[in-house]
């Protein structure tokens, strides 16, 4: 949602037709000349949290449920994926479970290495 870049007129062209769709249902065929009523769609949007306007037109915003989750901590991480992965390597015979937590050990290093060499731009 905070992507799209501003025209001259200090607005954004795909989110003023998002807005438009939701406010008012439908398109207008320039063909045809004919109006196209779309109804009972769902729009999910997200934002990035790093990059981009964090503004977003108040117009459109009340369409929205807003919603705002953080990272999780490594703790927290650990946990999550333990308990997938236990129910997950349940199904394998032999002592793949002892395998868990240096799975979960690599995977969340190999995370915290790309976080931390990336840029965290668009």
């Amino acid at each position: 949602m905070n992507m799209p870049a501003r025209d001259p007129y200090d607005t954004q062209n795909a989110i003023a037709l998002l807005r438009q769709h939701r406010d008012y249902e439908h398109w207008y065929d320039k063909g045809k000349l004919t109006m196209k009523e779309i109804k009972n769609t769902q729009l999910v949007a997200a934002m990035n949290p790093t990059a981009g306007s964090f503004i977003v037109n108040p117009r459109l915003q009340r369409h929205f449920w807003l919603l705002a989750v953080g990272m999780p901590d490594q703790s927290s991480l650990s946990i999550i994926y333990t308990a997938y992965l236990a129910r997950h390597f349940a199904k394998f015979k032999g002592t793949i479970q002892g395998e868990i937590s240096p799975i979960i050990k690599a995977t969340l290093g190999l995370h915290a290495e790309v976080d931390r060499n990336f840029k965290k731009t668009a």
